[in-house]
């Protein structure tokens, strides 16, 4: 049935409005799947919105894409990088649950030089709000040497 309405004409064109019944039960078709790339500039929040109105990553692409798109995982206010938006349920759960165990890589900018027992401490896991962040190595990219 469309829109409680039995359609006999074969070539109808099912419309986004339409409501569509098969043995009394309302068919919902699949919401094309939105996946969007940003670079998060910082002074940019990963969340839908903010209560102190400060510019969200979803303000970025409002005028892009008419899906509902939401951040899998999250950076920092003052942090930037490579960001996903996406409706895909899934394969957000696959990236940010835990227990999934996707790698994530981190590379940060220091104003000084990171002392050896520091590294260390890294390197061993850190206890962060949400539990320990387990680290499966630490490295310097410019080659300079610890203190």
């Amino acid at each position: 049935m469309v829109n409680k309405q039995v359609e006999l004409n074969p070539s109808y064109i099912v419309q986004s409005k339409d409501k569509i019944f098969y043995q009394g039960n309302l068919i919902t078709p699949e919401e094309k799947k939105v996946y969007i790339l940003i670079n998060k500039p910082k002074n940019t929040v990963t969340t839908s919105k903010d209560e102190k109105n400060r510019k969200t990553v979803l303000d970025m692409v409002s005028n892009s894409v008419k899906e509902r798109v939401y951040p899998v995982g999250r950076l920092d206010r003052n942090t930037t990088g490579l960001l996903l938006l996406t409706n895909d349920g899934e394969l957000s759960q696959k990236l940010a649950h835990p227990s999934f165990q996707v790698k994530k890589i981190y590379h940060v900018v220091l104003h000084k030089n990171l002392s050896v027992p520091d590294f260390q401490k890294i390197s061993e896991g850190l206890i962060l709000e949400d539990g320990k962040a387990k680290v499966d190595g630490i490295s310097y990219v410019d080659g300079k040497k610890m203190k």
